[in-house]
């Protein structure tokens, strides 16, 4: 690949991501920042507060990385199945060009997984970040390594700082606790605490005082789960429809599941499971099937046959999508191919079939 090309294709990964994270408060998923030139505008990340998975970054040559208000890395899925947050190799060789300062001012929580920071050949200011305050299970992997000479941090910081200047202190909430603290605080006496559905901190001690929510975010209130489908009236001793109910949509409570997903009691899903079809009811929503729920399978190619090696894939199919064909060669095997005789049993899979489009 020559140098034009591999530009030309950073550059069109850049406007993807430039284009995907613009004004984009929470990442559904890992936030991946790969292989970035110094000259590049990152800019667009400021509204990121929260991301689902992990956050990897790794081979870039800019100096600081925009995610100041990232406040939450709930490590869903870890790299490397570890680290929730890792920063790898972060500068130009033979050059100046690298990251200087992680620039995570707000972060405060990681709910699952470690911390990874290595090779970053320009980077002062990662072990003196207080990691123990930020990562929320202690016996999580903090890994700082092989970066940048420890500089040290501002005076006013009096403590941990994630720069050289006095707007680079480290927000602490859970190690300055009082012990009557179950979590996270806002400041160190016993009255301080954060409600027990905020994670990362607070500003004060009510479920709308979070920094974000330890499960989910119902229009500013932090709650353990969203409003159900439906409530129980201790008066009449019966289950009724909640006129407050809303969706579990990631750590969202949302009125209607985005338009790309479906409705599966009382959360937003992106496909119904195995034993439910999707319906139209005004929504789209996952019902069970009654029955074997439908599974449209390819046919057999012209020229191929059933087999021994391909009837596998055709249990509980209820719709061949093409044609099927059925020759000596599959029945009695195929010994030039090594395909073995077809057991005559196995030709029962074919009970559930209901459609052929084809032969």
């Amino acid at each position: 690949m020559t140098n034009d090309t591999l530009f030309l294709k950073l550059l069109t990964q850049y406007e993807l991501m430039r284009e995907k994270y613009t004004g984009c408060e929470i990442v559904m998923g890992n936030l991946e920042i790969i292989m970035m030139k110094h000259s590049m505008n990152f800019t667009f990340l400021q509204s990121i507060r929260e991301v689902t998975g992990y956050v990897l970054i790794a081979l870039n040559q800019f100096s600081h990385l925009p995610l100041d208000q990232l406040r939450v890395i709930r490590g869903t899925t870890l790299y490397e199945n570890r680290f929730a947050l890792a920063v790898l190799l972060n500068y130009q060789i033979d050059s100046r060009h690298g990251l200087k300062e992680l620039g995570l001012t707000h972060l405060t929580e990681i709910v699952e997984g470690g911390v990874y920071i290595n090779f970053n050949k320009f980077l002062s200011y990662a072990p003196q970040v207080n990691w123990l305050d930020i990562v929320k299970d202690e016996s999580s992997e903090v890994i700082i390594a092989d970066n940048g000479p420890e500089r040290h941090c501002d005076a006013a910081c009096k403590g941990p700082c994630w720069g050289p200047r006095k707007d680079s202190c480290q927000i602490l909430t859970k190690t300055v606790c009082a012990p009557q603290c179950n979590g996270r605080c806002f400041g160190r006496n016993p009255s301080e605490c954060c409600h027990m559905e905020c994670a990362g901190g607070c500003t004060g001690p009510l479920d709308t005082d979070c920094f974000a929510c330890r499960n989910f975010n119902n229009s500013g209130s932090c709650m353990p789960q969203c409003p159900q489908p439906f409530i129980y009236n201790k008066h009449t001793f019966k289950l009724e429809p909640n006129p407050s109910a809303k969706y579990q949509y990631g750590s969202i409570c949302v009125a209607q599941c985005p338009n790309n997903f479906v409705v599966d009691g009382s959360s937003c899903v992106s496909s119904c499971p195995p034993n439910k079809i999707e319906v139209e009811q005004g929504v789209k929503r996952c019902e069970p099937c009654g029955g074997l729920c439908p599974k449209v399978c390819k046919g057999i190619a012209s020229g191929q046959t059933v087999d021994s090696q391909n009837i596998d894939s055709f249990i509980n199919c209820t719709k061949i999508q093409g044609s099927l064909h059925f020759l000596v060669t599959g029945i009695q095997g195929d010994p030039f191919n090594n395909i073995p005789p077809l057991d005559p049993e196995k030709l029962k899979v074919f009970r559930t079939v209901r459609e052929i489009t084809g032969m």
